[in-house]
């Protein structure tokens, strides 16, 4: 009988267990989504929905997205076409650190070059945010 009430105890305490993960695991992989959906939504050329999606899930100040804005549409204009037409992104990596950051690392392509694209990624327990965005050409990051 102690055999059996420890056996039930122990698959109860692992069902458990197991139940809170995959609740963290299904907001793992909406807010990967996300990010899939910013970068798809950048490639259509929704620079503005691109950016008000990051707004909807992400801990960066609105302010900061808004200015954020109109720095990109501003190189949109001017920087970004001497890159060629936008072709379309890969997602590269993703580096974690337990289970509570991750960085999702994107290259977004163009004819004639390239921008990377990162999410820093960070789950307080609860749920999964976007603690962080940025873009350049560094590779450093990919290739080492």
């Amino acid at each position: 009988m102690t055999k059996l009430l420890t056996t039930f105890f122990l698959s109860l305490a692992f069902i458990s267990c197991e139940q809170n993960k995959q609740g963290t695991d299904k907001d793992k992989k909406r807010i990967d989504e996300v990010c899939d959906q910013f970068m798809q939504t950048f490639v259509d050329g929704k620079i503005r929905e691109a950016l008000q999606l990051l707004k909807q899930n992400t801990v960066i100040p609105p302010a900061t997205i808004d200015s954020l804005q109109v720095t990109i549409v501003n190189q949109a204009d001017k920087a970004f076409p001497s890159y060629g037409k936008i072709l379309s992104y890969e997602f590269v990596t993703e580096r974690k650190i337990k289970d509570f950051i991750a960085k999702r690392i994107y290259i977004l392509k163009y004819d004639k070059y390239y921008l990377k694209f990162d999410f820093t990624l960070y789950n307080n327990g609860k749920g999964w945010t976007i603690t962080n965005f940025n873009y350049n050409e560094d590779l450093v990051e990919i290739l080492y």
